[in-house]
């Protein structure tokens, strides 16, 4: 739901980065994969316990994905596989992070392993309708070589959730309850687009 107006912000307020990067020589990919690195050393760090570290460092790595599209077309080198190394980087990221929830709080091991079968549905149905729109010849919006549609549940909020509960732990079966709610409304949403573009 966030995802998209924080890339156009990002575009239009804090280009600098991008623009340095790519001055320095470092390509789209090459960004993509020290954000993976970033994001799993984060997910490592939380798994131990250490919860602050491995947050801030999850939101460096985040911050740093938003550059790796903005320096493709910078450099005039944007790539399909560029956009499969992105989602596929982004995905083992955000699974990690929640695995290794599951490691520091045993308690609640089941909800995280819900929330993962939430990630699995949210990206099968997100790829299904991008790669079947794009055979039907029906466009979903955007700009990326992946069609994404917005959804309740993405990139954004998903960090949002990992925000709160690292504050919060206390309260942290109650946000899983509610996110894993947000993740299958997102899912039946995809499916009820895809019911109404492909049928």
């Amino acid at each position: 739901m966030i995802d998209e107006p924080f890339r156009q912000w990002l575009a239009r307020r804090a280009s600098a980065p991008a623009v340095a990067l790519y001055r320095a020589g470092i390509t789209a990919n090459q960004i993509t994969v020290v954000a993976a690195v970033l994001g799993l050393t984060a997910a490592a760090l939380v798994a131990v316990q250490l919860t602050w570290l491995g947050i801030g460092l999850w939101l460096a790595s985040r911050l740093l994905d938003g550059f790796d599209g903005m320096v493709a077309r910078l450099s005039g080198q944007s790539s399909l596989f560029g956009g499969y190394l992105d989602i596929t980087l982004d995905m083992l990221a955000y699974s990690a992070m929640a695995i290794a929830f599951a490691v520091a709080m045993p308690a609640d091991v089941v909800l995280w392993m819900l929330v993962l079968l939430g990630y699995v549905l949210a990206i099968t149905t997100t790829l299904a309708l991008s790669s079947l729109a794009e055979k039907a010849d029906r466009q979903l919006g955007g700009d990326r070589s992946i069609q994404f549609t917005r959804a309740l549940a993405e990139g954004g909020e998903t960090t949002a959730v990992y925000l709160v509960i690292a504050l919060a732990p206390s309260v942290s079966r109650y946000v899983l309850v509610v996110w894993i709610t947000l993740l299958a409304i997102t899912a039946l949403q995809r499916t009820a687009l895809a019911r109404r573009l492909l049928s």
